[in-house]
C-alpha cells in the first residue's frame, strides 16, 4: 500500500513538472529503481507516465483551445520517426558518451532561455511559422536525440516549437503534451511487447501524473502563469544538469 501511495505521488509531481517544464523522468525513473524495479524495465514502465500525463495535458489545453491537431500530428510523426531511429543507435553508445550528450544538449538549451528570453516569453498566438524542411529536420533531430538519451528531450522539443515554429508558452506546452502522447504510445507499445512494463507499480504511476498533467495544463494557460513556467523552466533545465554532473562524479568516484 505505501509502494502504491508512494508512486502515485511521484506520479503526480512528476506529471505536473514535465507538462510545465519537462524533465518529470527525473522524479519517476529514480523512484521506480527504489522500489527495485530492473533499469530497463523501469525505463518501460516509465512510459505510462509519460502515455498518462500526455493524454490528460492535451485534454486541459484542448479545452483552452490551444492544440493545434493538424501541426502536431506531423510533428509528431517526424518525432516518432526520428526516435525509432535513435534507439537503434543509442545501443552502440557508451552510457559516459550518452551522459555527456546530455549534458552538452542541456547547457544549450539553457544558454538560449538565459540569452533571449524574450524569445520564450512574448505572445505569437496566431503567427505561426510556415512549416518546411528546416523544422521537419529539427523535429526529426529531436527524435534522434530522444531515442538516445530521452532526457532533456522535452526541453528541445519545447524550444523548437517556440522558437522555430512560433508557438508562445502556452501553445508550445499544449503541443508538447500531444507530442508526448503520440510518442510515448508508440515506445509502450515497443516496451509492452518486450515485457518490460511493470503494471503493478506503472499504473498508480500513471495515475498520479495524469492528475498532475491536468493541473499543470490549466494552470500553464493562464496569463498571469507565463513568466512563473518560464521561471520553473530555467530552474528545471539547472537541476538536471547537476542532477547529471554529481551522479557522473559519483560514477567516477567509484571507478577511481
Amino acid at each position: 500500500m505505501l509502494d502504491t501511495l508512494l508512486a502515485a505521488i511521484a506520479g503526480l509531481i512528476g506529471g505536473f513538472v514535465s507538462i510545465l517544464a519537462s524533465n518529470g523522468s527525473a522524479i519517476t525513473l529514480p523512484m521506480l529503481e527504489l522500489f527495485g524495479v530492473p533499469e530497463h524495465t523501469a525505463n518501460g514502465t516509465n512510459r505510462l507516465s509519460v502515455v498518462a500525463l500526455g493524454l490528460m495535458g492535451t485534454i486541459g489545453f484542448y479545452r483552452e483551445g490551444l492544440v493545434d491537431w493538424r501541426r502536431g500530428g506531423r510533428i509528431a510523426v517526424l518525432v516518432a520517426l526520428g526516435t525509432a531511429v535513435g534507439s537503434l543507435i543509442a545501443v552502440e553508445f557508451s552510457e559516459d558518451l550518452l551522459d555527456a550528450i546530455v549534458v552538452a544538449g542541456l547547457l544549450l538549451v539553457l544558454g538560449m532561455l538565459i540569452v533571449r528570453p524574450g524569445r520564450l516569453l512574448e505572445g505569437k498566438e496566431g503567427r505561426l511559422s510556415s512549416f518546411g524542411w528546416g523544422q521537419a529536420a529539427a523535429y526529426f533531430a529531436i527524435g534522434v536525440y530522444a531515442g538516445l538519451v530521452v532526457l532533456g528531450s522535452g526541453f528541445f522539443l519545447l524550444a523548437a516549437l517556440v522558437l522555430l515554429t512560433g508557438c508562445d508558452l502556452r501553445q508550445g506546452n499544449a503541443m508538447k503534451a500531444f507530442i508526448l502522447l503520440i510518442v510515448g504510445l508508440q515506445s509502450l507499445l515497443i516496451f509492452s511487447e518486450a515485457r518490460d512494463v511493470d503494471w503493478t507499480a506503472g499504473v498508480p504511476l500513471a495515475l498520479g501524473s495524469a492528475v498532475g498533467a491536468y493541473v499543470a495544463a490549466r494552470l500553464a494557460t493562464k496569463d498571469w502563469a507565463r513568466v512563473w513556467v518560464y521561471r520553473f523552466l530555467v530552474l528545471s533545465v539547472v537541476l538536471a544538469i547537476l542532477h547529471l554532473l554529481v551522479v557522473d562524479s559519483g560514477r567516477y568516484l567509484q571507478h577511481t
